[in-house]
């Protein structure tokens, strides 16, 4: 079966918190794009993500609506956890071989320059590109891996400059491996709803990858598609030793772990590091 839109939508809705419904298209020169927009609110008015699919390539795009001016001035206002996030994602996509082209307000700029955040935001263009894949041999399933893996780095980039609010009433809505951050309150975004904390699982894995740090193991590859990403992010920078106002770094302070490695890590207080982790491990 080829990759469909639906299933990548459902797959990058469950890593990001932030529902999105998918469709897609064929461009003039006949490649193939699946799209995401968030669910539920006017298209014009939020933004999409654009995969497009060529020959051994995959490259997503940040498409802002045509009504989009204010939601992308709020991203330029993003504050220092969502820049640090999004210089980190980006930063991780480039290190697995992508071309990262941003420009904002037309101008072709780097992420990491401090100065893109010095006027308001007016435009937004942003492509991630990962050429020299082994994608359109034929293996469907494989083709979905890797287009889900570049889809679900764009959305963490994307998503860490996203405007949150605070939103009390959704205290109940908090996942278990993240309760009582620091950072972790629940939020609401002017296009949907959902925590912070995801906001931060989500560059956790687009920047670590879904398979475990402390024995290797990526669970789609031994249970198959029905155990795609999934996988537990880890707090190596316990909630208790930080105070309020700490920024999460989701490449330094979180980590994947199976359930299994994640649950030996907590059976000591302070929890054993993913190092010790590795060391304990028996030869099978």
């Amino acid at each position: 079966m080829s990759p469909d839109p639906r299933s990548l939508a459902k797959r990058v809705s469950a890593e990001t918190g932030l529902a999105f419904t998918g469709t897609e298209g064929r461009d003039s020169d006949g490649s193939r794009w699946l799209e995401l927009r968030p669910a539920g609110h006017p298209p014009g008015q939020t933004f999409a993500l654009r995969t497009v699919i060529g020959w051994r390539r995959i490259d997503v795009e940040f498409r802002p609506g045509n009504f989009a001016g204010e939601l992308v001035e709020a991203m330029g206002r993003a504050d220092e956890s969502g820049r640090q996030t999004f210089r980190a994602v980006l930063a991780a996509c480039r290190d697995a071989g992508a071309d990262v082209a941003l420009a904002v307000n037309g101008i072709a700029t780097n992420p990491e320059d401090d100065a893109i955040w010095s006027a308001p935001w007016r435009s937004l263009d942003l492509t991630i590109r990962r050429g020299m894949l082994a994608i359109n041999e034929g293996d469907a399933d494989a083709d979905m891996r890797q287009i889900e893996l570049w889809t679900v780095r764009a959305a963490a980039a994307v998503l860490a400059l996203l405007p949150l609010e605070i939103d009390s009433e959704e205290s109940g809505e908090v996942a278990p491996d993240f309760a009582g951050l620091p950072e972790g309150t629940e939020a609401r975004i002017d296009v949907n709803r959902y925590e912070r904390d995801r906001r931060n699982r989500a560059a956790a894995l687009a920047i670590h990858g879904y398979f475990c740090k402390a024995c290797d193991l990526d669970m789609g590859e031994r249970y198959g598609p029905a155990a795609a990403g999934l996988i537990e992010v880890h707090h190596v920078t316990q909630v208790s030793e930080v105070g309020p106002g700490y920024i999460i770094d989701p490449k330094s302070d979180l980590m994947p772990l199976c359930p299994n490695c994640h649950a030996v890590a907590h059976r000591r207080s302070p929890p054993f590091s993913v190092d010790e982790l590795r060391e304990m491990q028996r030869p099978s």
